[in-house]
């Protein structure tokens, strides 16, 4: 049985499918955190060493940020689909930041740079940007 997508979801469907991609991405991290985990004899829900040489650590704090920012972009992407941002700009902006997000990931994994104030960190900060845009958008579209 089909169920007709309502309009206001469907022009919005770019933007809840980035957004749904990155929650796969993130459970994706989570199984692989917990075979590399595994793999280096740790305990269930401990950390590794900080150590950006070791790719458990990078695998681990890449899978906590990607939990971290979840929240606040689909908040921004449901409060814009709420307030009747534009469908063409909240679209934009969620794949934008999938793509930095998947940029980010392969930065984290590769070791790509230096550990601060590197190519992470800006893609990181550009991601974050895209999330803030979302919010001070819905915010907008509410005054």
């Amino acid at each position: 049985m089909e169920c007709p997508m309502p309009e206001l979801v469907a022009a919005y469907s770019v933007a809840l499918i980035s957004l749904l991609v990155f929650v796969l991405v993130v459970l994706l991290q989570s199984a692989l955190v917990g075979a590399a985990k595994a793999k280096a004899n740790m305990t269930p829900g401990s950390n590794p060493e900080p150590d950006y040489d070791n790719s458990v650590y990078r695998l681990n704090r890449s899978h906590q940020n990607g939990i971290e920012i979840m929240p606040a972009v689909a908040v921004g992407v449901f409060a814009c689909i709420l307030t009747g941002v534009s469908a063409w700009w909240v679209n934009l902006l969620m794949v934008l930041f999938l793509v930095l997000r998947l940029i980010y990931v392969l930065i984290y994994a590769q070791n790509v740079g230096k550990a601060t104030q590197g190519a992470r960190t800006f893609v990181f900060v550009a991601g974050w940007a895209m999330v803030v845009a979302l919010c001070v958008l819905s915010i907008l579209a509410l005054v």
